[in-house]
């Protein structure tokens, strides 16, 4: 208990310093972690509902109840290869174990910022036996954990959950500098298990992990020892990493298919989005400014912007480059830094908007190379994964080189003011968040009390915006539905849809009512979808072009019907062709 008491001491200023950046950097949030009253979720993003699907149904698979690669829940009834989705197994443990104590955004909101709380605490750890200096530690946890790309990501929470990175490499680092295998099999096993958090952070991991390979490689490289560890630790990672992998490799979709799932387009590779945090509200209103907004020329500013590097961060790496003692340690960070920092640019090269193909990147090679692993990276920004911790580094020998200036009794102030600076920088404006009224779900209830037959849905408008908010009904209801959505989605998913006349003119956002000429064809897609099971089709007014499919309905009366949705049961369809 004493060595406890002694440890929180220790370390109380990071604790303190923690809890008031992750306080100030994600508000609202802490507020709606307490306030059961509200359905309050931190950023309105659909691709927060496929995080509380990927909990749901990772439930049913951790009881037993599931299919882990394949669910008949969405694309009713052909059935979703799950194969490629991403079930982030921190996420889906936290999220789903909490939602036993708390309404469902309560435990989002608090898995949120779980998950930065890790990632600073992990990135803390190996700082501190980096430096052997708990402030320098504490300013480079805060680049880490309070990055935009990880308090800046609440709806891809598993991506942000980076503490398998640093944590893996103060493992893999002290067994190799002390040549102790329960190290080496700790960052073995954190780097497998890293493969069943995000197959990005899984890949940039591996990327750092094979450079420090070659880091200690060339001062051991005749101890058999460090080959035998080499060899295990590869061993270990790479057994729970193909039991990742394999599931994808042996799927039978298209592969292409999946992968190009913004037909070749990549998306946050701006070079300026390194130095312009557009969500900052300072940054904001300067590149907004009559004269700046003429020339500063970001694209899609709706975007998040998840790379800023921060610009006390960049002086701090200057500053230590200038002395020759700090500038030989870091050069092997500054090398290591440099592969994701040319990887995040993307295939070609981007400023302010502008496409210069003749600059061609090494993106651009290694998506030839090897495309299943890198034009997966179709976002750019995830390759960020792999600057954070350099950069960490790189700006605490900065840091150390700028405190040799100050006595040793204001040090710690000195870091403090740095932090603040630095949090003004990182800090992003609230966003508007997202409010669910129980008005919106009232007809789930009344679903519910239909009791004739199993209730199986086609919602409508169909589209993958409004799938995702679909998913999230699912969640509440169990329902199987029509369309669904995954994190790849393969093509062939749509295939049932598009053989039905009726599906496939809604999925093509298209009205269809039943003529003389269409008559045989009408009721043929109806009986096909009555046998199929399906019972009623849900019109969301709310959602997003209600408008270019509601004449389908025409002279149909709604069994239910609210300023949300018009649920009518399928059986009346055929009434059209009266």
């Amino acid at each position: 208990m004493d060595s406890f008491q002694r440890a929180i001491r220790n370390h109380l200023h990071f604790i303190v310093v923690l809890c008031a950046l992750l306080v100030v950097m994600t508000w609202p949030t802490i507020v709606y972690v307490f306030n059961k009253q509200v359905f309050w979720l931190p950023i309105d993003s659909g691709d927060i509902w496929i995080e509380f699907w990927s909990a749901w149904y990772g439930k049913l698979i951790l009881a037993g109840k599931a299919d882990p690669l394949f669910t008949e829940q969405s694309f009713y009834p052909q059935g979703l290869s799950l194969a490629y989705h991403n079930f982030s197994l921190p996420h889906v443990l936290i999220f789903g174990a909490l939602q036993g104590i708390l309404p469902a955004s309560n435990a989002y909101n608090l898995t949120y910022l779980l998950i930065t709380i890790a990632t600073t605490a992990a990135a803390y750890i190996y700082l501190q036996y980096l430096f052997n200096d708990k402030w320098t530690a504490l300013f480079g946890s805060v680049i880490v954990g309070f990055s935009g790309y990880v308090v800046g990501r609440p709806m891809h929470p598993g991506v942000a959950f980076l503490a398998t990175v640093p944590l893996s490499c103060y493992f893999l680092h002290r067994g190799f500098a002390e040549m102790r295998w329960t190290f080496i099999a700790m960052s073995g096993i954190l780097v497998g298990a890293t493969a069943f958090i995000s197959l990005y952070i899984f890949v940039c991991l591996l990327i750092i992990v094979g450079a420090y390979f070659l880091y200690f490689a060339i001062s051991q490289w005749k101890v058999r020892r460090f080959w035998l560890m080499v060899a295990a630790m590869i061993a270990v990672a790479g057994f729970s990493g193909w039991l990742r992998a394999y599931p994808m490799l042996s799927d039978e979709t298209d592969l292409g298919g999946i992968l190009d799932k913004t037909g070749g387009r990549e998306t946050e590779n701006d070079l300026l989005q390194f130095f312009i945090n557009y969500e900052n509200p300072f940054f904001n209103r300067l590149i907004t400014n009559r004269v700046t907004s003429s020339i500063v020329l970001l694209p899609d500013p709706g975007r998040w912007n998840t790379s800023y590097l921060g610009y006390v961060p960049l002086l701090l790496i200057g500053l230590g480059l200038i002395r020759k003692n700090y500038r030989r340690r870091m050069m092997p960070w500054l090398l290591l830094l440099m592969p994701f920092f040319l990887l995040r640019l993307g295939s070609v090269l981007t400023i302010n908007g502008q496409v210069i193909d003749s600059v061609v990147l090494p993106k651009y090679a290694l998506d030839r190379l090897a495309p299943v692993v890198f034009e997966a990276f179709y976002s750019t920004d995830h390759f960020q994964i792999g600057v954070l911790l350099p950069l960490a580094v790189l700006s605490c020998y900065g840091l150390l080189e700028f405190l040799d200036r100050f006595p040793m009794r204001r040090r710690g102030g000195v870091v403090l003011l740095l932090i603040a600076l630095l949090a003004a920088e990182y800090y992003r404006s609230p966003p508007g968040g997202h409010i669910v009224l129980e008005e919106e779900l009232a007809f789930l209830d009344w679903l519910a009390g239909e009791s004739d037959e199993p209730v199986r849905l086609i919602n409508l408008p169909m589209n993958r915006g409004n799938s995702k908010q679909y998913l999230f009904y699912q969640t509440l209801s169990g329902y199987p539905q029509v369309e669904g959505l995954a994190t790849r989605t393969p093509p062939s998913a749509y295939d049932y849809i598009k053989a039905n006349p009726i599906l496939n003119a809604w999925h093509r956002s298209e009205g269809l009512i039943c003529t003389e000429e269409n008559r045989d064809n009408y009721l043929a897609a109806v009986g096909q979808l009555r046998d199929d099971g399906f019972s009623h089709l849900v019109l969301h007014y709310s959602l997003l072009k209600p408008d270019t499919i509601e004449g389908s309905f025409s002279g149909l009366e709604p069994a239910y019907e609210d300023e949300f949705v018009a649920i009518y049961r399928l059986a009346i369809l055929p009434e059209a062709c009266q």
